[in-house]
């Protein structure tokens, strides 16, 4: 039932846009496309979901687990870029200590 609301929803979205897309001013419809955009990102989302658990293509991992696995591996990634970053400018204020 999710997944049909959220396609009419997103069709409702839509259609408000291209009938009244000359009386509405750019920020209105920009509003009307992210809240368009998000609808039917939720409604994808409810579609293979409900595709998956229908024919149990996987198992819904446990919360907790998942969630740690993700911050870890966010927390990995954002550290390389700083040391990557942190090289980078050494490396051009030392370029630029011997230009001056």
């Amino acid at each position: 039932m999710h997944f049909v609301i959220s396609v009419f929803v997103s069709i409702a979205f839509l259609s408000i846009i291209i009938l009244f897309a000359e009386i509405l001013p750019k920020w209105v419809k920009a509003l009307f496309a992210i809240g368009g955009s998000a609808t039917t990102g939720m409604a994808v989302f409810y579609g293979l979901r409900r595709l998956a658990k229908v024919t149990k293509w996987f198992k819904t991992p446990a919360l907790l687990p998942t969630f740690i696995t993700a911050s870890v591996c966010v927390l990995i990634i954002i550290i390389i870029c700083t040391i990557l970053l942190k090289r980078r400018r050494d490396k051009l204020s030392q370029e630029t200590e011997k230009d001056a």
